[in-house]
C-alpha cells in the first residue's frame, strides 16, 4: 500500500506540477513533502516487514541494482515512445487510428524480433552485457534522431529512428530481468524478475507523466500568440477547446489546426531531446556492471 500510494503521488507530482499549478507554488510543495514522507515510510517499513515486498539486501547486490536503475530510465523512453508517437502520427501527419498503429511496426516489430534473437545468443554464448551495452547506445542515436521530428519528416527517416529504439529496446528489456534474477538467490528468484519488470513499468509511468507535463507546457506557451493573432480569446480556456482530438483539430480552421500540430512536433522534439540523456543514463549503468557467467551466484 504505502509502494502504491508512493508512486501514485510521485505520478501525480509529476503530470499537475507545471499544468494543474506552477511548480514553485505551496500545492507542489506540499505534494513533494507527501511523497518523500510516503518514501521515508515505506523504506522504514521494508527494513523492519518479517517478509517484504522488496527486501532491502537485495539493493546492496550491485548487479541488482543497476539492473533496476537500468530498468526505470529505459522503461521512460520505451513508453515515452509507445504513447507519444502514434500522437504524433495522429495529430501532426493526420493519420487515422488503425494507419497510425500500422506506421509504429518498425518500432514494434524490432522489439519483438530482437528480443527473441538476443535470448537466443544468450543461450548460446553464455555472455549477457553487450546486448543491453549496444541497446542503450541505439536507444540514445533513436531518440536523438526522433528529437528531429516536424510535420515533414520523411517517412523513412521516422521509420529508421523507431526501428533503432525498438531494437535498442528489444536488446535490454528483458536482458535486464535475466541479470536480475542471476544476482539474486534461489529464494529471491521472483521477487528479482518482479522487481526488474516492475521498475520498468515505474520508469514508463513517471516518463509519461513528466513528458505529458513538457507537452502540455510548451502548448500552453506557444498557442495563446496563436489565437491572438487571429483575433481570437486567448485565455487558458480557449486554448485548451483547440486541444481536442485529431479529428477535432483537423477540423479547425487551417491557420489554427496547422499551429496546433506545429506546437505539438516542437513539444515532441523536447520529449525526444529530453529521452537522450535518459538513454545515455542507462547506458552508463549497464556499463557500470560487472558481467558475470550467469547462473554462478
Amino acid at each position: 500500500m504505502l509502494v502504491a500510494a508512493t508512486v501514485a503521488g510521485l505520478v501525480l507530482l509529476l503530470s499537475a506540477a507545471g499544468t494543474a499549478w506552477p511548480w514553485a507554488s505551496p500545492e507542489t510543495a506540499a505534494l513533494g513533502l507527501v511523497v518523500a514522507a510516503l518514501a521515508a515510510a515505506t523504506v522504514l517499513r521494508a527494513r523492519r516487514a518479517a517478509d517484504p515486498v522488496l527486501p532491502p539486501r537485495l539493493l546492496r547486490v550491485r548487479t541488482f541494482a543497476l539492473a533496476c536503475v537500468t530498468s526505470v530510465l529505459m522503461g521512460a523512453v520505451m513508453f515515452g515512445a509507445v504513447v507519444y508517437l502514434p500522437q504524433y502520427l495522429q495529430v501532426v501527419r493526420g493519420h487515422g487510428p488503425a494507419v497510425a498503429g500500422l506506421l509504429m511496426l518498425p518500432l514494434v516489430g524490432a522489439m519483438i524480433v530482437t528480443t527473441a534473437l538476443v535470448g537466443r545468443a544468450i543461450v548460446h554464448t553464455g555472455r549477457w552485457k553487450v546486448f543491453p551495452a549496444v541497446g542503450c547506445g541505439l536507444m540514445v542515436a533513436g531518440s536523438a534522431l526522433l528529437a528531429g521530428l516536424d510535420p515533414a519528416t520523411p517517412p523513412a527517416q521516422l521509420a529508421t529512428a523507431m526501428a533503432l529504439l525498438g531494437t535498442g529496446i528489444g536488446m535490454t528489456q528483458q536482458v535486464l530481468v535475466l541479470i536480475a534474477q542471476d544476482s539474486a538467490g534461489p529464494e529471491d528468484l521472483g521477487v528479482a524478475g518482479s522487481a526488474a519488470t516492475s521498475t520498468r513499468m515505474l520508469g514508463g509511468a513517471l516518463g509519461v507523466a513528466a513528458f505529458g507535463a513538457l507537452i502540455a507546457d510548451r502548448l500552453r506557451s506557444d498557442l495563446p500568440a496563436v489565437l491572438s493573432a487571429a483575433n481570437l480569446p486567448s485565455d487558458t480556456g480557449a486554448v485548451r477547446r483547440l486541444l481536442g482530438t485529431p479529428a477535432e483539430i483537423a477540423a479547425l480552421p487551417t491557420e489554427l489546426a496547422d499551429a496546433v500540430r506545429t506546437s505539438f512536433a516542437a513539444a515532441l522534439q523536447t520529449v525526444f531531446l529530453a529521452c537522450v540523456p535518459i538513454a545515455a543514463l542507462a547506458l552508463l549503468a549497464v556499463l557500470l556492471t560487472r558481467e558475470t557467467a550467469l547462473g554462478t551466484r
